[in-house]
């Protein structure tokens, strides 16, 4: 898509954006008390910094089903708030810290042919046993519980990581974006995942998760961005737990 074709299309997407939301103030003839008690509502999303919270809780899901339309590989997933650019690179092992259960991620990365696809450069971040993500404080540096690694000749890589928690999409039971959860009926606690970004050139870009067979909230998951093929059932080696992916990707557009 060319630069005037994105400039056409902005005002396009924003101003049915508009015209929709309008639509549902007239269809439901909101008053001037209940619009500001909206209003209201925004601005403490954004005191809270959860802005991109509530727009990925709503709104993320679609983009990727979006993506899926012309897509054959394997499933785009929610990406989250919590992606950082410069993660660290790693080789065989993720650094955590605290009462965690280790977790190897073995993981072949194949093109739609079947074809391994080496140096893809994958990464993953995932939570704590506290359900917190690193990098947001400078007591919880992002050296821990994410980094970069990169496939081998044979299309695989395998780290050591650990089983994530699950948790609330919120930073307190009420916050902002738990108050809209709770009155959609919703509950704001997300079920266990990782994540994972997959990048190669000559390849489309893939976001996903997974999630883990038998965890709780997979049916209730408020972002609705739990699917069959993510879940995964966890094996047992010499004592330890190990996740087996089998990623496909797309050439690039």
């Amino acid at each position: 898509m060319t630069d005037q074709e994105k400039s056409q299309r902005t005002p396009l997407i924003v101003g049915d954006i508009i015209d929709a939301i309008r639509g549902v103030l007239r269809k439901h003839d909101v008053t001037f008390e209940e619009y500001r008690a909206g209003f209201m509502h925004l601005m403490q999303l954004a005191d809270a910094h959860e802005v991109p919270l509530l727009l990925d809780c709503y709104l993320n899901q679609t983009i990727c089903d979006i993506e899926m339309k012309t897509r054959q590989g394997s499933r785009s997933n929610v990406e989250g708030p919590y992606f950082l650019e410069d993660a660290p690179m790693v080789t065989d092992t993720i650094k955590v810290r605290g009462d965690t259960k280790p977790l190897l991620i073995r993981c072949r990365v194949k093109d739609l042919q079947g074809q391994p696809i080496p140096d893809v450069i994958t990464d993953i971040w995932f939570a704590d046993s506290n359900g917190d993500y690193s990098g947001y404080s400078e007591d919880f540096p992002k050296e821990y519980f994410r980094g970069k690694t990169t496939t081998d000749s044979d299309g695989l890589y395998a780290v050591m990581g650990s089983i994530p928690k699950e948790y609330p999409m919120t930073s307190n039971e009420h916050g902002p974006t738990g108050t809209i959860i709770e009155l959609l009926g919703g509950q704001g606690m997300r079920p266990q995942h990782i994540h994972f970004k997959y990048l190669k050139e000559g390849y489309a870009p893939l976001t996903t998760q997974t999630y883990f067979s038998g965890g709780a909230y997979l049916k209730e998951d408020p972002v609705g961005a739990v699917f069959d093929d993510l879940i995964h059932e966890l094996k047992e080696e010499d004592g330890v737990a190990v996740l087996d992916l089998n990623i496909v990707l797309d050439p690039a557009a």
